[in-house]
Protein backbone atom coordinates (compact mmCIF):
# COMPACT_ATOMS: atom_id res chain seq x y z
CA UNK A 1 0.00 0.00 0.00
CA UNK A 2 1.39 3.40 -1.01
CA UNK A 3 1.25 6.10 1.68
CA UNK A 4 0.19 9.47 0.27
CA UNK A 5 1.96 12.33 2.03
CA UNK A 6 0.08 15.62 2.29
CA UNK A 7 1.26 18.72 0.50
CA UNK A 8 2.16 21.62 2.79
CA UNK A 9 2.18 25.38 2.73
CA UNK A 10 3.30 27.70 5.53
CA UNK A 11 2.04 31.21 6.27
CA UNK A 12 4.49 33.49 8.12
CA UNK A 13 4.26 37.16 9.04
CA UNK A 14 6.43 40.18 8.40
CA UNK A 15 6.83 43.15 10.74
CA UNK A 16 6.20 42.35 14.40
CA UNK A 17 3.88 39.54 13.37
CA UNK A 18 0.77 40.28 15.43
CA UNK A 19 -2.40 41.65 13.89
CA UNK A 20 -1.52 41.10 10.22
CA UNK A 21 -3.95 38.20 9.87
CA UNK A 22 -1.95 34.94 9.84
CA UNK A 23 -4.69 32.98 11.61
CA UNK A 24 -7.39 34.37 9.32
CA UNK A 25 -5.44 33.69 6.12
CA UNK A 26 -4.78 30.10 7.23
CA UNK A 27 -8.49 29.68 8.04
CA UNK A 28 -9.42 31.21 4.69
CA UNK A 29 -7.06 28.92 2.76
CA UNK A 30 -8.36 25.93 4.70
CA UNK A 31 -11.88 26.85 3.65
CA UNK A 32 -10.93 27.42 0.00
CA UNK A 33 -9.01 24.13 -0.19
CA UNK A 34 -11.97 22.36 1.41
CA UNK A 35 -14.35 23.84 -1.17
CA UNK A 36 -12.00 22.51 -3.85
CA UNK A 37 -12.62 19.06 -2.35
CA UNK A 38 -9.30 18.62 -0.57
CA UNK A 39 -9.11 17.23 2.94
CA UNK A 40 -7.09 19.88 4.77
CA UNK A 41 -5.77 20.33 8.30
CA UNK A 42 -4.39 23.47 9.96
CA UNK A 43 -1.18 23.31 11.98
CA UNK A 44 0.75 25.64 14.28
CA UNK A 45 3.78 24.42 16.22
CA UNK A 46 3.61 27.13 18.90
CA UNK A 47 0.52 29.03 19.95
CA UNK A 48 1.04 31.32 22.94
CA UNK A 49 -2.58 31.98 23.87
CA UNK A 50 -4.90 32.18 26.88
CA UNK A 51 -7.85 31.02 24.72
CA UNK A 52 -7.80 27.26 24.31
CA UNK A 53 -10.00 24.36 23.28
CA UNK A 54 -10.35 21.04 25.09
CA UNK A 55 -11.23 17.80 23.35
CA UNK A 56 -10.90 14.30 24.80
CA UNK A 57 -8.85 15.70 27.66
CA UNK A 58 -6.33 17.40 25.34
CA UNK A 59 -5.98 21.20 25.40
CA UNK A 60 -4.65 23.33 22.54
CA UNK A 61 -5.11 26.69 20.81
CA UNK A 62 -8.69 27.73 20.05
CA UNK A 63 -7.52 29.35 16.79
CA UNK A 64 -6.57 25.93 15.45
CA UNK A 65 -10.04 24.67 16.38
CA UNK A 66 -11.55 27.56 14.39
CA UNK A 67 -9.26 26.79 11.45
CA UNK A 68 -10.34 23.14 11.61
CA UNK A 69 -13.98 24.23 11.54
CA UNK A 70 -13.18 26.35 8.46
CA UNK A 71 -11.66 23.23 6.88
CA UNK A 72 -14.73 21.17 7.74
CA UNK A 73 -12.81 18.72 9.94
CA UNK A 74 -12.74 17.92 13.64
CA UNK A 75 -10.34 19.95 15.83
CA UNK A 76 -7.35 17.86 16.89
CA UNK A 77 -4.56 18.47 19.43
CA UNK A 78 -2.03 17.50 16.74
CA UNK A 79 -2.86 20.79 15.00
CA UNK A 80 -1.08 22.69 17.81
CA UNK A 81 1.51 20.53 19.61
CA UNK A 82 3.01 23.23 21.87
CA UNK A 83 0.71 25.62 23.75
CA UNK A 84 2.01 27.93 26.50
CA UNK A 85 -1.17 29.29 28.12
CA UNK A 86 -0.82 32.59 30.02
CA UNK A 87 -2.65 32.55 33.37
CA UNK A 88 -1.93 36.12 34.49
CA UNK A 89 0.64 37.37 36.97
CA UNK A 90 3.37 36.21 34.57
CA UNK A 91 2.58 32.51 34.96
CA UNK A 92 1.73 29.84 32.39
CA UNK A 93 0.39 26.33 31.97
CA UNK A 94 2.52 24.50 29.40
CA UNK A 95 0.88 21.96 27.07
CA UNK A 96 2.73 19.53 24.81
CA UNK A 97 0.58 17.51 22.42
CA UNK A 98 -2.44 18.58 24.44
CA UNK A 99 -1.10 17.33 27.78
CA UNK A 100 -0.21 19.78 30.56
CA UNK A 101 3.42 19.13 31.49
CA UNK A 102 3.83 22.15 33.76
CA UNK A 103 1.27 24.16 35.74
CA UNK A 104 1.80 27.71 37.05
CA UNK A 105 5.16 27.90 35.32
CA UNK A 106 7.03 31.14 36.07
CA UNK A 107 9.49 32.11 33.28
CA UNK A 108 10.90 34.87 35.50
CA UNK A 109 12.48 32.11 37.53
CA UNK A 110 13.35 29.67 34.76
CA UNK A 111 12.91 30.19 31.02
CA UNK A 112 10.98 27.60 29.01
CA UNK A 113 13.98 25.80 27.52
CA UNK A 114 15.63 25.25 30.91
CA UNK A 115 12.36 24.13 32.44
CA UNK A 116 11.74 21.66 29.61
CA UNK A 117 15.26 20.30 29.93
CA UNK A 118 14.76 19.69 33.62
CA UNK A 119 11.28 18.16 33.27
CA UNK A 120 11.82 16.08 30.15
CA UNK A 121 15.54 15.47 30.07
CA UNK A 122 16.34 16.15 26.41
CA UNK A 123 19.86 17.19 25.48
CA UNK A 124 19.43 20.00 22.97
CA UNK A 125 17.43 23.22 23.26
CA UNK A 126 13.81 22.85 22.15
CA UNK A 127 14.43 19.35 20.78
CA UNK A 128 11.30 18.05 22.47
CA UNK A 129 9.17 20.71 20.79
CA UNK A 130 10.71 19.88 17.41
CA UNK A 131 10.08 16.18 17.95
CA UNK A 132 6.44 16.85 18.88
CA UNK A 133 5.99 19.05 15.79
CA UNK A 134 7.54 16.39 13.56
CA UNK A 135 5.47 13.62 15.10
CA UNK A 136 2.20 15.55 14.73
CA UNK A 137 2.99 16.69 11.18
CA UNK A 138 3.83 13.16 10.05
CA UNK A 139 0.65 11.78 11.61
CA UNK A 140 -1.58 14.46 10.06
CA UNK A 141 0.16 14.04 6.69
CA UNK A 142 -1.05 10.44 6.50
CA UNK A 143 -4.68 11.52 6.93
CA UNK A 144 -4.97 14.76 4.94
CA UNK A 145 -4.28 16.02 1.42
CA UNK A 146 -2.97 19.45 2.50
CA UNK A 147 -1.48 20.79 5.73
CA UNK A 148 -1.82 24.58 6.04
CA UNK A 149 0.78 25.72 8.58
CA UNK A 150 0.75 28.97 10.54
CA UNK A 151 3.91 30.54 11.92
CA UNK A 152 4.11 32.24 15.30
CA UNK A 153 4.79 35.96 15.62
CA UNK A 154 7.09 37.38 12.93
CA UNK A 155 9.24 35.18 10.70
CA UNK A 156 12.31 36.67 12.42
CA UNK A 157 12.57 38.50 15.73
CA UNK A 158 15.90 39.74 17.05
CA UNK A 159 16.92 40.93 20.49
CA UNK A 160 14.54 38.88 22.64
CA UNK A 161 17.03 36.24 23.74
CA UNK A 162 15.63 32.71 24.14
CA UNK A 163 12.18 33.86 22.98
CA UNK A 164 13.66 34.78 19.58
CA UNK A 165 15.06 31.26 19.30
CA UNK A 166 11.70 29.77 20.27
CA UNK A 167 10.01 31.70 17.46
CA UNK A 168 12.57 30.38 14.98
CA UNK A 169 11.52 26.86 15.97
CA UNK A 170 7.90 27.81 15.28
CA UNK A 171 8.70 29.47 11.95
CA UNK A 172 11.58 28.54 9.65
CA UNK A 173 12.53 25.43 11.64
CA UNK A 174 8.96 24.17 11.27
CA UNK A 175 9.12 24.98 7.54
CA UNK A 176 12.28 22.89 7.33
CA UNK A 177 10.76 19.99 9.28
CA UNK A 178 7.68 20.05 7.03
CA UNK A 179 9.71 20.85 3.89
CA UNK A 180 7.08 23.50 3.22
CA UNK A 181 7.17 26.54 0.94
CA UNK A 182 6.60 29.80 2.80
CA UNK A 183 4.18 32.58 1.92
CA UNK A 184 4.35 35.82 3.85
CA UNK A 185 1.20 37.59 4.94
CA UNK A 186 1.38 41.32 5.59
CA UNK A 187 -0.70 44.46 5.66
CA UNK A 188 2.33 46.47 4.47
CA UNK A 189 4.26 45.31 1.40
CA UNK A 190 7.17 47.60 2.33
CA UNK A 191 7.95 45.28 5.27
CA UNK A 192 8.77 42.31 3.02
CA UNK A 193 12.26 43.35 1.77
CA UNK A 194 13.37 43.92 5.37
CA UNK A 195 12.32 40.47 6.57
CA UNK A 196 13.86 38.86 3.48
CA UNK A 197 17.20 40.50 4.29
CA UNK A 198 17.22 38.77 7.69
CA UNK A 199 16.81 35.27 6.28
CA UNK A 200 19.55 32.75 5.64
CA UNK A 201 20.03 31.66 2.02
CA UNK A 202 18.21 28.34 2.51
CA UNK A 203 15.34 30.13 4.29
CA UNK A 204 15.09 32.73 1.55
CA UNK A 205 14.70 29.97 -1.05
CA UNK A 206 11.60 28.72 0.74
CA UNK A 207 9.76 32.04 0.34
CA UNK A 208 7.53 31.72 -2.71
CA UNK A 209 5.16 34.65 -2.40
CA UNK A 210 3.28 37.17 -0.31
CA UNK A 211 -0.38 37.81 0.45
CA UNK A 212 -1.40 41.40 1.12
CA UNK A 213 -4.18 41.36 3.71
CA UNK A 214 -6.71 44.01 4.76
CA UNK A 215 -6.49 45.92 1.47
CA UNK A 216 -8.84 48.92 1.87
CA UNK A 217 -10.49 48.97 -1.54
CA UNK A 218 -13.54 50.45 0.18
CA UNK A 219 -11.57 53.58 1.03
CA UNK A 220 -10.42 53.93 -2.60
CA UNK A 221 -13.99 53.56 -3.79
CA UNK A 222 -15.01 56.18 -1.26
CA UNK A 223 -12.48 58.55 -2.82
CA UNK A 224 -14.26 58.16 -6.16
CA UNK A 225 -11.82 55.75 -7.80
CA UNK A 226 -13.70 53.32 -10.03
CA UNK A 227 -13.40 49.60 -9.33
CA UNK A 228 -11.92 48.88 -12.77
CA UNK A 229 -9.04 51.24 -12.03
CA UNK A 230 -8.47 49.61 -8.65
CA UNK A 231 -8.20 46.24 -10.39
CA UNK A 232 -5.81 47.66 -12.98
CA UNK A 233 -3.73 49.13 -10.16
CA UNK A 234 -3.53 45.77 -8.40
CA UNK A 235 -2.36 44.04 -11.60
CA UNK A 236 0.28 46.73 -12.09
CA UNK A 237 1.37 46.40 -8.46
CA UNK A 238 1.84 42.63 -8.84
CA UNK A 239 3.95 43.08 -11.97
CA UNK A 240 6.21 45.75 -10.48
CA UNK A 241 6.60 43.89 -7.19
CA UNK A 242 7.67 40.69 -8.95
CA UNK A 243 10.37 42.57 -10.86
CA UNK A 244 11.66 44.59 -7.91
CA UNK A 245 11.39 42.13 -5.01
CA UNK A 246 11.61 38.84 -6.86
CA UNK A 247 8.54 37.12 -5.39
CA UNK A 248 4.92 36.99 -6.45
CA UNK A 249 1.95 38.66 -4.80
CA UNK A 250 -0.34 35.65 -4.53
CA UNK A 251 -3.31 37.53 -3.17
CA UNK A 252 -4.66 40.97 -2.35
CA UNK A 253 -7.32 40.21 0.25
CA UNK A 254 -9.72 43.04 1.07
CA UNK A 255 -10.64 44.23 4.53
CA UNK A 256 -13.72 42.40 5.79
CA UNK A 257 -15.76 44.38 8.35
CA UNK A 258 -17.39 41.10 9.46
CA UNK A 259 -14.11 40.11 11.09
CA UNK A 260 -13.84 43.39 12.97
CA UNK A 261 -17.15 42.59 14.68
CA UNK A 262 -15.79 39.29 16.04
CA UNK A 263 -13.37 38.62 18.91
CA UNK A 264 -9.79 38.03 17.74
CA UNK A 265 -9.22 34.63 16.16
CA UNK A 266 -5.95 34.16 18.02
CA UNK A 267 -5.79 36.62 20.94
CA UNK A 268 -2.75 37.23 23.12
CA UNK A 269 -4.91 38.23 26.09
CA UNK A 270 -8.10 36.69 27.54
CA UNK A 271 -10.95 37.11 25.06
CA UNK A 272 -14.41 35.70 24.31
CA UNK A 273 -14.48 32.69 22.00
CA UNK A 274 -16.11 32.85 18.58
CA UNK A 275 -18.90 30.25 18.64
CA UNK A 276 -18.41 27.51 16.05
CA UNK A 277 -21.88 27.93 14.52
CA UNK A 278 -21.36 31.65 13.95
CA UNK A 279 -17.84 31.07 12.62
CA UNK A 280 -19.03 28.46 10.09
CA UNK A 281 -21.42 30.95 8.53
CA UNK A 282 -18.97 33.86 8.51
CA UNK A 283 -15.98 31.99 7.07
CA UNK A 284 -18.20 30.51 4.35
CA UNK A 285 -19.48 33.96 3.42
CA UNK A 286 -16.01 35.53 3.48
CA UNK A 287 -14.53 32.70 1.39
CA UNK A 288 -17.15 33.31 -1.31
CA UNK A 289 -16.09 36.96 -1.50
CA UNK A 290 -12.34 36.36 -1.11
CA UNK A 291 -11.86 33.55 -3.64
CA UNK A 292 -11.37 35.92 -6.58
CA UNK A 293 -8.63 37.80 -4.73
CA UNK A 294 -6.31 34.80 -4.16
CA UNK A 295 -4.37 33.04 -6.92
CA UNK A 296 -5.06 29.46 -5.85
CA UNK A 297 -3.58 28.04 -9.06
CA UNK A 298 -0.16 29.48 -8.18
CA UNK A 299 -0.50 28.35 -4.58
CA UNK A 300 -1.22 24.78 -5.68
CA UNK A 301 1.83 24.89 -7.97
CA UNK A 302 4.25 25.99 -5.25
CA UNK A 303 2.99 23.15 -3.04
CA UNK A 304 3.89 20.49 -5.65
Amino acid sequence: MVTVVARKIMIQATGFGTGVGKSFIVALLCRLFKENEYRVAPFKTLNLTPVTYVKNGREFGYAQALQAVAAGVEPDYRMNPFTPKPLGDGKFDIFLEGVCIKRNYDPAKDFIKASLKRMLGFKEEYEYIKDAAKRCLESLSEEYDIICIEGSGPAKLFGFGPFSKLLEVANMETARIADAPVVFVTDNLDSVPGILSYLEKEERRRVKGVILNKFRADELLGMGIEERYIRLGIRRLKSVYRKKIGIDILGVVPYFPELAELPDLDPIKPSPKIPFDIWRKIIKSIAEKAREYIDLDKIYKIMC
